[in-house]
């Protein structure tokens, strides 16, 4: 094949795809280094201007036979950036049919960022009424139309969030009719999961997860790798590195997740029993029986492997993590299982070399509604009552 284009050579076309894509990265809301992008009417503008070159160029090339050589070359020259191993996964619908409507390309990738404020929309907003047509403008209203949506969608999540507080806090200052410890217990634990899986927080790191886990394990593991560490935030980052792993193995079943915890009821069960139906699992699978079991998606396998080897002798950082997160992600046939249910146990049996993770005094015989009995519930819960995994 032939370059036969003669307004621009293919090496500085491919130099102006590979600036593209670096300014659709920034689209989508930060830099390389992790700081926010930031976006003004004229970045705006600049960025509709690429969009509108490489649509004309494509119509050009596309509108007459004589350039059909240029149009192939167009394809290749994009399969092969594409083929990089390092290439962003979330620009795979990179192709000649996008760029040809490159202004829509980027509004696309403007609009989904989920750090956009109101000067930035604005601003977007005014850079394509003021370079678009007709058609732009029709972009621009379904781009809105989706984005109000996704925002109505968690408003309505943080008015449930504040009902389900406020229900909490009003049945425990009832005086003499409260409702049996059990039963407040399970409410306060239930309402705490629900909390942190629909917090905005939450939400937007099982958005940046969902990206990030996309790419091959390469990819994916040295972008935590260069996280940066210094000597006063070591402990705190490799924490954040082992939520955002978690978070990568239940991103495909997050709506199984929650729709899971909000729909177990309450049982009178102390925490032993709850602890002897793990263990029975758990033997179960000592077994081989495995029939409730669906096999994990390879994008899982490879998360929980990780974890597993960065935690062998750290285990206990898991601790410091929402005991609902933890019960969701791990499930019973993984090792990494193992070493935190082992952790319990020793806590449990009063095994007097562990050190005490919950409030409880060395003496006591039976834990009710401290940490390490929250934990207990939550492996229950998402292990035998809800049966969460087998939605992987």
């Amino acid at each position: 094949m032939v370059w036969n284009y003669p307004e621009i050579s293919k090496e500085d076309f491919t130099k102006l795809l590979k600036g593209f894509v670096d300014l659709l990265i920034l689209a989508c809301g930060f830099q390389s280094s992790g700081v926010p992008a930031h976006w003004d009417a004229e970045n705006c503008r600049k960025a509709l201007q690429w969009g509108l070159f490489f649509e004309n160029m494509l119509r050009s090339i596309n509108s007459s036979e004589t350039f059909g050589e240029s149009a192939r070359e167009v394809e290749e020259a994009i399969s092969e950036m594409k083929s990089n191993p390092l290439f962003p996964k979330g620009l795979e619908n990179l192709s000649s049919d996008t760029l040809s409507k490159g202004r829509e390309f980027v509004l696309e990738h403007l609009m989904i960022n989920s750090t956009l404020k109101d000067t930035q929309l604005q601003a977007v907003l005014v850079a394509a009424v003021e370079s678009g047509d007709g058609g732009i403008i029709d972009v621009i209203d379904g781009k809105l139309s989706e984005r109000q949506a996704v925002v109505s969608c968690v408003s309505a999540l943080e008015t449930g969030l504040k009902i389900l507080s406020k229900q909490d806090k009003d049945s425990t200052l009832l005086g003499g009719v409260q409702q049996p410890i059990e039963l407040v217990t399970w409410n306060k634990w239930q309402s705490k999961g629900l909390s942190y899986f629909l917090s905005k927080r939450t939400l937007r790191l099982v958005s940046g997860a969902s990206l990030i886990f996309s790419a091959p394990k390469g990819q994916w593991a040295e972008v935590l790798r260069r996280l940066h560490v210094s000597a006063e935030n070591k402990e705190d980052i490799f924490v954040e590195k082992i939520e955002l792993l978690l978070l990568g193995c239940v991103t495909s079943r997050w709506t199984h997740l929650i729709e899971g915890i909000m729909s177990v009821s309450y049982k009178t069960l102390t925490v032993s029993e709850q602890y002897e139906e793990l263990c029975k699992l758990l033997l179960q699978r000592s077994k081989g029986l495995k029939q409730n079991e669906i096999a994990l998606t390879s994008k899982v396998e490879e998360i929980l492997e990780y974890l597993t080897d960065i935690l062998k002798n750290r285990s206990h950082h898991l601790w410091k993590l929402p005991s609902a997160l933890t019960a969701a992600a791990i499930p019973p046939w993984s090792p990494l299982f193992a070493l935190y249910f082992g952790g319990m146990e020793k806590q449990l049996k009063l095994d007097l070399s562990a050190t005490r993770c919950c409030s409880c005094d060395k003496d006591v015989k039976e834990h009710k509604d401290c940490e390490l009995a929250e934990r207990v519930w939550c492996l229950y819960v998402f292990h035998i009552l809800c049966r969460c995994h087998q939605t992987i």
